[in-house]
């Protein structure tokens, strides 16, 4: 099971690739070099010659997905909105993508509660602090114009949006983006008029 010579970048994305859908398919759990070798069409030699061992795979895996999913608002993201519009924007932004990326989500989840070792919680803490960090200018701006502190209203959120990756993955048939756009509407509403 020898594949054709790539470049090794694009060998690691490829290996990365079908780690994901192995852990999509049946949890971490069922990433190992066997399942993610047979999954690329690969030897299992070429996964172990790439990644020294699951743990390392396993690492490789999860900031892919830390990378793909806790990414939040660009850099300047509602620059040129009024701020609960932005606000508005950020939110919707952020809970649609969860249910596009349920399966992702439902694999960091995993990684946080079912691995339990700091190797894995340190990085997704890390990458949370990152997401949050993210929302901070949009917080700062609706904070200011209708005089909250922007640290609280930016906890408020992301905590909105942690409680909403847990609902998507928990109840997707009943997780309703548009609801909680309605709420997250009806608020920034009673902050601009504060």
């Amino acid at each position: 099971m020898v594949g054709i010579k790539k470049p090794e970048v694009e060998r690691r994305r490829d290996i990365i690739r079908a780690a994901k859908a192995v852990a999509l398919r049946g949890g971490v759990e069922s990433v190992t070099v066997r399942t993610v070798a047979a999954e690329a069409g690969l030897s299992i030699g070429l996964v172990y010659f790439y990644y020294d061992s699951k743990e390392g795979l396993l690492h490789a895996l999860l900031t892919r997905l830390l990378e793909t999913t806790l990414d939040g608002p660009p850099p300047g993201f509602g620059n040129n909105q009024r701020p609960e519009d932005a606000l508005n924007a950020m939110m919707a932004e952020e809970l649609e993508g969860l249910q596009t990326q349920r399966g992702e989500v439902d694999l960091i989840f995993q990684f946080y509660f079912a691995r339990h070792a700091d190797e894995f919680r340190g990085p997704i803490n890390a990458a949370l602090d990152e997401y949050a960090a993210r929302m901070e200018p949009v917080a700062a701006r609706v904070s200011e114009a209708a005089g909250l502190e922007p640290e609280a209203l930016r906890s408020v959120l992301a905590s909105l949006i942690y409680g909403a990756a847990m609902d998507v993955v928990r109840r997707p048939e009943e997780f309703s983006a548009a609801r909680l756009l309605g709420v997250v509407a009806g608020l920034a509403g009673i902050v601009a008029h504060r």
